[in-house]
């Protein structure tokens, strides 16, 4: 069956991963997620350094790549620390932050003209990043890997990319704007809250890019990098 022809439904996907999401691995990787989240919130922009903010930046991007591993496993090993080493080992670290960049310049640009343009970004490109570590694809081929994997999909891909990655994110300083980080339990709520439903969006689309074609992940002790070009 080609890959076109290969359909998803959005709400499935994404009540499964609000499920998921509050099991193994997950829940170990999504504890630690929410341990940067709640630090960072803690700190405050002000008094958070440079090399601080990057080291939990650095983090949270390994906690994603090590999500996307085990949502690509059709029985992921429950230890999050096996994730976590083959998240390194797969050493598709900035491929994976450039493309997510990318993507986040481009929603935002969406987002600026209209918030249909942000979705329909979204629906294209949402998958991309799963590209990245499952394929060990280029930032550009990984870019058009995600608009062709999503193709007939696109209104699937784009819910649960707005739902789950969009909205929350959007939400997030939208809260903060009107004065819901006044203590540091209003911020670590509502930090906590956006790490939840990003991961999950983060596991449904890994999960939508799997059923649609994408390659599945192997154990994590097969995880090997990209080999080198000669």
């Amino acid at each position: 069956m080609a890959e076109t022809d290969l359909k998803i439904r959005a709400g499935p996907l994404m009540s499964g991963a609000l499920g998921d999401i509050f099991r193994r691995p997950f829940l170990i990787l999504l504890s630690l997620n929410l341990l940067v989240s709640l630090v960072t919130a803690s700190l405050g922009a002000a008094r958070t350094g440079v090399a601080t903010w990057l080291l939990l930046a650095a983090v949270t991007v390994y906690v994603q790549i090590a999500t996307v591993l085990a949502a690509a496993s059709s029985k992921p090993d429950p230890s999050g620390d096996a994730w976590m080493r083959a998240a390194f080992r797969a050493r598709c670290f900035w491929r994976f932050v450039i493309v997510e960049l990318f993507i986040f310049v481009m929603v935002g640009l969406g987002l600026f003209l209209v918030v249909v343009g942000a979705l329909v970004i979204g629906a294209h490109v949402a998958l991309s990043e799963q590209a990245v570590v499952l394929e060990r694809l280029g930032i550009v081929q990984a870019l058009s890997r995600g608009v062709d994997v999503s193709q007939g999909n696109r209104k699937a891909v784009g819910l649960i990319f707005g739902v789950m990655v969009l909205l929350p994110n959007v939400a997030l300083p939208l809260a903060y704007a009107v004065g819901l980080d006044d203590t540091a339990l209003e911020r670590s709520v509502t930090s906590a809250v956006t790490v939840v439903v990003s991961m999950a969006g983060t596991l449904a689309l890994t999960k939508a890019f799997v059923d649609l074609g994408g390659r599945p992940s192997p154990a994590p002790a097969e995880i090997k990098p990209r080999p080198r070009r000669s």
